[in-house]
């Protein structure tokens, strides 16, 4: 009978533990599903958000250009300028709206040659989204609006960041306005090592064949070896 007894209070104890457990299981289970529909309705209002955005800059687009060719200066720059402030309200968001905006808010700018806000626009879409097959486009025209500041220090160091990306469709041009400004800035080592480089990655394209003849003129003046 005491056995009996023992027996049933060890199963009493068994199954309350089971219970107990069974109803840890299945509120971390309830925790999962919540974090799953949490993480599914996020990503659901972030790709809404990012359409959203996207479908904003294309239409900021649109309305520059729209019927643009019979318009007046003055007109074109309003048009501009409108197009500069809706851009501005989503230059900070990240990924591919803030990308996009920063890119266009940065082609309005450099046409209006205020080149530093276009350099600094360039280099916001390259923060945006982080590197990417733009990146080294966004470089590149920091450098070109760099140079139109007289900023040969930027200019050189933009024109090499969008030079190590030998894929860049510009590449070639890239590094040789790097080697140009370089020995415009009396860097003629440097000038050197990227016009050598240039012939190494494309020796039969045009801007390999331009480099080769700035380097003969380099020696002929005994500014490198």
């Amino acid at each position: 009978m005491i056995e009996k007894t023992e027996k049933q209070t060890i199963e009493t104890s068994l199954n309350s533990v089971l219970e107990k457990s069974k109803g840890i299981v299945f509120a971390v289970a309830a925790v999962v599903v919540v974090v799953i529909v949490a993480v599914a309705v996020f990503a659901t209002v972030r790709s809404k958000s990012i359409e959203k955005g996207i479908s904003q800059v294309d239409s900021i687009a649109y309305n520059l250009t729209n019927e643009s060719k019979d318009l007046s200066e003055t007109d074109i720059a309003a048009r501009q300028d409108k197009a500069l402030e809706e851009l501005a309200k989503l230059s900070d968001k990240s990924g591919v709206v803030g990308l996009r905006a920063n890119m266009l808010a940065a082609e309005i700018n450099f046409a209006k040659k205020n080149y530093d806000q276009a350099r600094s626009a360039w280099l916001k879409a390259i923060q945006a989204k982080g590197k990417n097959y733009t990146t080294s486009l966004c470089y590149y025209n920091a450098a070109v609006c760099s140079e139109n500041l007289n900023d040969s220090e930027n200019a050189i160091a933009y024109y090499k960041s969008a030079s190590e990306d030998e894929d860049f469709l510009l590449v070639d041009h890239a590094l040789f306005s790097l080697a140009r400004v370089n020995e415009d800035a009396k860097k003629y080592d440097d000038a050197k090592a990227a016009y050598e480089k240039l012939n190494e990655l494309h020796s039969s394209s045009s801007w390999a064949q331009l480099a080769k003849t700035r380097l003969i003129a380099l020696k002929n003046a005994g500014n490198i070896q």
